[in-house]
């Protein structure tokens, strides 16, 4: 079975969503996501799909996020698809999370955004080497969504902060670490591991059988070379604190604490981004912290149709992705945006 962009296919147990536009690294637009949310509902209560695998189709990507252009022609037209993507994107995401079977996510490839919101409330989340995950939203004047405050909040070390922050693009013992993937295997054994899927016997619980499946292919379900774990203690020092200047002062006295090429490149990030969208990131992931999966999910929707109005997100989109000139004219700086402004410009950031 086919939809224009999704290929379906079951199997023996095994029912398939594959994303089936390579030529835009697998972005999704929200005829895919009805379509998913379709599928996986009917599959929830069919007794013959015992596992759902999500994976991209080509070699360079899982899916790289929601179809930017597609959202832009909606606000500048004012009309209202990119606020029905949101609502249903998250609604997608947030299933996700509460699947009754078995939901695994191929993130072979690029990895970004909606690719994020598809893939992090599954069951299995399965890197590669060629693994390129990020949620890269703050560089077009956006924040980190579809879940990004409840899974980003749960990285360990403050290392969610530093990827929403800076949009950094993190490869897959990296994922691993930052428990924003749960497995890493090599990409030329995926397609035994989807073989070997059909052979799952349902009489006996699948999880077992599915890990010793993944072991049995030399996965491993630990970091075993993260980059993170020679500075962990570095970001957790100074994406900890609780405003963007201090962050950066704190970046700026490491000196010889770190890499000095890491350094160069978070700073770098930090003063191309949009301010107001790193502030924002930066008060959503700590809010995150302490609330539910569906809080999360309420509290990113409310910003987003906030954004709308007060957020950098067309300009960014105009100069990164439409014209291309990569200068963008954020509304506000980092000196700009004191406590109180910030309090007065993001208020369903700042529950009382």
């Amino acid at each position: 079975m086919h939809t224009p962009d999704l290929i379906i296919e079951k199997n023996k147990g095994v029912a398939h969503i594959i994303i089936n536009r390579p030529s835009a690294l697998n972005a999704i637009n929200l005829e895919m996501v009805r379509d998913m949310h379709t599928y996986l509902k009917e599959w929830a209560t069919d007794d013959a799909i015992h596992v759902v695998v999500v994976s991209g189709a080509g070699e360079k990507a899982f899916c790289a996020g929601g179809d930017i252009r597609t959202l832009y022609e909606s606000m500048k037209g004012g009309r209202q698809e990119h606020l029905n993507f949101f609502k249903e994107e998250f609604a997608l995401n947030e299933y996700i999370y509460t699947y009754p079977k078995p939901y695994i996510a191929l993130l072979d490839g690029y990895v970004m955004g909606g690719g994020m919101g598809i893939s992090q409330g599954a069951s299995y989340r399965i890197a590669t080497e060629r693994t390129k995950l990020s949620m890269p939203e703050t560089a077009i004047g956006y924040f980190p969504d579809v879940g990004g405050s409840y899974f980003l909040s749960r990285c360990p070390d403050s290392i969610g902060i530093y990827l929403g922050l800076t949009g950094k693009s993190i490869q897959g013992q990296d994922a691993v670490f930052s428990r924003l993937a749960d497995w890493v295997m090599d990409s030329s054994q995926l397609s035994f591991f989807l073989q070997a899927l059909e052979t799952l016997e349902n009489s006996s619980p699948l999880p077992g059988q599915i890990d010793k499946l993944l072991e049995s292919l030399g996965a491993a379900n630990h970091a075993v070379a993260a980059s993170f774990t020679a500075i962990g203690k570095q970001i957790a020092q100074c994406f900890s604190l609780e405003a963007i200047p201090a962050i950066e002062k704190a970046l700026q006295k490491l000196d010889q604490e770190a890499p000095a090429e890491w350094i160069s490149e978070a700073l770098k990030k930090i003063s191309k981004n949009s301010p107001l969208a790193m502030a924002a990131t930066l008060r959503m992931i700590q809010a995150g912290k302490s609330l539910s999966l569906s809080q999360c999910f309420v509290m990113e929707l409310t910003l987003a149709e906030h954004w709308m109005k007060i957020g950098d997100f067309i300009e960014g989109i105009r100069a990164l992705i439409i014209d291309k000139d990569n200068s963008p004219q954020w509304r506000y700086t980092t000196a700009d945006l004191s406590v109180e402004q910030l309090h007065a410009l993001l208020p369903e950031l700042y529950p009382h």
